[in-house]
């Protein structure tokens, strides 16, 4: 597996190369605030490693999206738990419920991008920077 940035990976299953976006969160963009951070918190969490993903369909760019599980661990979550990536939103509403409690512990203790009081999420960052 070859991480792209904090939330899309290259997966090579012996067969096809597959770039998957990791479902339900939002990380730093590589050359925003914590970008490369959080590049480097995925390559530690999965590179070199057997994982499971459960495929959600494709997003607008072709690409899968997926939940990677390490040990039956959901590694998106544990992005978000690290203040590594937002939950993502879409209109308003988190579209894995269950990572808004683990971005607002992320923010109460200042984890991860989360120490940075005016942090930025990539899709305003993107707005701002294309």
């Amino acid at each position: 597996m070859r991480v792209i940035d904090g939330d899309t990976v290259q997966a090579y299953d012996g067969a096809t190369n597959t770039r998957i976006r990791l479902y339900g969160i939002d990380a730093p963009e590589s050359k925003q605030a914590f970008g490369q951070k959080a590049k480097q918190a995925m390559i530690q969490l999965v590179a070199n490693q057997v994982v499971s993903i459960q495929d959600h369909g494709q997003d607008v760019y072709g690409r899968m999206l997926g939940t990677i599980y390490l040990n039956n661990n959901d590694v998106n979550a544990i992005m978000v738990a690290n203040g590594m990536a937002w939950a993502y939103r879409y209109q308003g509403r988190l579209i894995v419920p269950e990572y808004g409690p683990l971005e607002q512990n992320a923010r109460n203790e200042g984890k991860g991008l989360w120490s940075d009081p005016h942090a930025i999420e990539p899709r305003q960052w993107r707005k701002a920077n294309n």
